[in-house]
């Protein structure tokens, strides 16, 4: 398992750095001696594993599995943390705490100490495939129906995380078949029948302020102004001119 992992933490970390390098347009030498690629690591809202600092996140179906790599050569499992949820699906890591989507709701990690992860709560909802990401003060999840999800409704929430200890959803938004989304200040990107661009600065009245309908867009990060996208037929890339506003400059085919 040990080698296992060691080439599944240099395919990860280099699948990141790959994204972020052609995001910014620059090359291998343009990396300073002594950086190192957790430090650029940036995954997307449907992620099933992470890297924060020198540890890597990995979920299943009701585990939180924390793996020591400050050490390539020799990479540590520590931990296992079982959590009380039906199916976990995805994990999102913001300052010291990740947040894990499960079909019930959202589960919220303390990692102050990255190698013992710490359950603090959950924002619980009807079940639903359920994409997460957040700024540390608001959620924003995205439910969809069909397939295996269960939910009836496909719809954006925003959950107010000022009790961290009990999370309160306090809007949503009608959508038609949301996946991934990335946030930047108060502007929302949503892969929904497309990219939709949502102004989120009035948490309780969120509004809809471009729809760029012309791919099949399945998750989105946005990095340096761009927005990086996986989308059925590739890998898409967008300049982002007014938060509003974006570009399509590049698309890579699978």
């Amino acid at each position: 398992m040990g080698s296992l992992f060691k080439r599944l933490v240099m395919k990860l970390k280099a699948f990141y750095f790959t994204l972020l390098v052609m995001s910014v347009g620059c090359n291998l030498d343009s990396v300073s001696p002594g950086s190192t690629i957790n430090s650029f690591s940036q995954g997307g809202s449907t992620a099933s594993f992470t890297i924060s600092g020198d540890y890597l996140y990995t979920i299943d179906a009701t585990t939180l599995s924390t793996f020591d790599i400050s050490d390539e050569s020799e990479i540590r499992f520590l931990n296992k943390l079982r959590l009380n949820t039906i199916q976990l699906e995805t994990i999102f890591p913001f300052g010291n705490k990740l947040y894990l989507g499960s079909t019930t709701g959202v589960l919220i990690i303390d990692i102050s100490n990255p190698s013992s992860p710490i359950y603090i709560s959950e924002y619980q909802h009807v079940v639903s495939c359920d994409p997460v990401v957040t700024d540390g003060v608001y959620a924003y999840v995205t439910l969809r129906s069909g397939n295996n999800c269960g939910q009836v409704e496909d719809e954006l929430q925003v959950i107010d995380l000022s009790n961290i200890n009990n999370p309160q959803v306090i809007s949503t938004y009608p959508l038609t078949s949301p996946r991934g989304l990335a946030l930047n200040g108060n502007t929302l990107y949503v892969c929904d029948d497309g990219i939709k661009v949502f102004d989120v600065s009035n948490k309780n009245n969120i509004e809809l302020v471009n729809h760029v309908r012309s791919i099949p867009a399945n998750d989105v990060i946005y990095y340096n102004s761009q927005l990086l996208v996986t989308a059925d037929d590739g890998f898409y890339q967008f300049n982002v001119i007014d938060d509003i506003n974006i570009i399509q400059i590049g698309h890579h085919a699978y």
